[in-house]
């Protein structure tokens, strides 16, 4: 379910439909996307982290996303990993939104762990839910066209003195080290779009 050029294709839509084109300022300001842009209510939920080990939670209707209190308030002074964390958290209940309520409307959740267990394990599809809001969250905060820009403009740099930088073991976590707070996110997810978008896979 929610292929991967299928995910694409619906961030891209989703893009057009929510920011003008070449607007789209990085970091994603995702809490501005969802309240101001999407109308979902932003409901603090105490311990959200401790009791379901995770940062973000789409709520049963599709009209609000829980995200952890303690994270929520640290939101703009915390700690930058858990802001980045945050950030990518709320974009993946965004991808719930935009994917799945269709699918989630033709069933009744008479609770949130009903609610959580059922994305997690749609009909048996360990994952698949969960793996296309990824690639959605991903996709959202990596714009590609962005993501190669920086990659071509570490090239250029590279070229004239490491011929053979991209097989130099470090160089593609320098990168990813680099960029990745342009985008507001940890480096990990920036080596994972230079994978999925094919723009510097690993070896």
């Amino acid at each position: 379910m929610n292929g991967r050029e299928d995910v694409w294709q619906r961030v891209e839509a989703f893009r057009l439909l929510h920011h003008r084109p070449g607007q789209v300022s990085l970091p994603v300001d995702v809490f501005s996307l969802a309240e101001l842009q999407l109308g979902l209510d932003i409901i603090p939920f105490e311990d959200l982290f401790a009791k379901y080990d995770v940062d973000a939670a789409i709520t049963i209707d599709f009209t609000g996303i829980y995200v952890d209190k303690a994270a929520y308030v640290l939101w703009e002074n915390g700690p930058v990993w858990k802001q980045n964390r945050l950030r990518f958290s709320v974009a993946h209940e965004l991808g719930h939104f935009a994917l799945h309520r269709d699918v989630a409307a033709q069933t009744s959740f008479s609770t949130f762990e009903e609610f959580a267990r059922w994305l997690r394990g749609h009909d048996g599809q360990r994952y698949a839910l969960e793996q296309a809001a990824n690639e959605f969250a991903g996709r959202l905060l990596v714009p590609v066209d962005r993501l190669q820009d920086c990659f071509e403009e570490f090239a250029r740099r590279f070229d004239q003195q490491l011929p053979h930088w991209r097989h130099i073991e470090g160089v593609r976590q320098a990168f990813c080290d680099q960029v990745a707070p342009k985008f507001g996110l940890n480096a990990q997810v920036i080596a994972v779009r230079l994978d999925r978008e094919g723009i510097w896979p690993a070896r």
